[in-house]
């Protein structure tokens, strides 16, 4: 199993996750995504949906809130109680089911699942491997780095860096990537395209 997350909600989460798990099946690696929770579902979850094209096969969410916030506010406001035992249970019995599962988070690792209980909760108990994805933009280079310091605090393993080259926006776009393989101990991936998650699908089952 492996966790992805990200720096920040909008960071192309979802689209790494895909490209991974294209790049796993390309290689004869029977990888599904899943997203056990997922909010701005309206009409439908995007994410999840994403995920099931390139797995093949649809997973529901465990849980699904129209409201595009976190996911303890959205079960506030849509009057829903998560249980964090039935995620965990979901992800137990898929995880019998595949031989790679791809879990995908909500936003940062700090994001919180309900008021006790957060993302980073959810992956220590796991003891699930992660994936930080990056957004290539001013500001990069301390979102990641407290991202992965939180998560080897609580000795989460950190497989990579994933750093999304999205689109050129400001000056720190050409030193973003040096600067983060000068400044961290894990792998940094440059991704721009799906087949870049090749790379990092080879590093997973090498």
């Amino acid at each position: 199993m492996l966790f992805i997350t990200g720096t920040d909600t909008g960071v192309g989460k979802t689209f790494f996750s895909a490209s991974l798990i294209r790049a796993l099946r390309d290689l004869g690696v029977e990888a599904v995504g899943f997203k056990p929770v997922e909010t701005g579902c309206q009409p439908y979850c995007q994410d999840a949906r994403l995920l099931s094209e390139a797995s093949g096969i649809y997973l529901e969410p465990v849980y699904s809130f129209e409201t595009p916030v976190a996911p303890s506010v959205a079960s506030d406001i849509e009057g829903v109680k998560v249980s964090a035992k039935q995620i965990k249970e979901r992800i137990s019995e898929l995880s019998e089911l595949y031989s790679f599962l791809v879990i995908e988070g909500a936003g940062g690792i700090m994001v919180p699942i309900t008021w006790n209980y957060l993302y980073l909760d959810l992956v220590k108990e796991l003891s699930l491997p992660v994936i930080v994805v990056a957004l290539n933009k001013l500001g990069v280079i301390n979102h990641t780095l407290l991202t992965v310091k939180a998560c080897k605090s609580e000795g989460i393993s950190i497989k990579g860096v994933v750093l999304n080259v999205f689109k050129e926006e400001d000056e720190s776009f050409k030193s973003n990537y040096d600067s983060l393989k000068k400044l961290l101990d894990v792998p940094v991936y440059p991704f721009s395209q799906p087949q870049d998650a090749r790379a990092v699908a080879l590093s997973l089952i090498s």
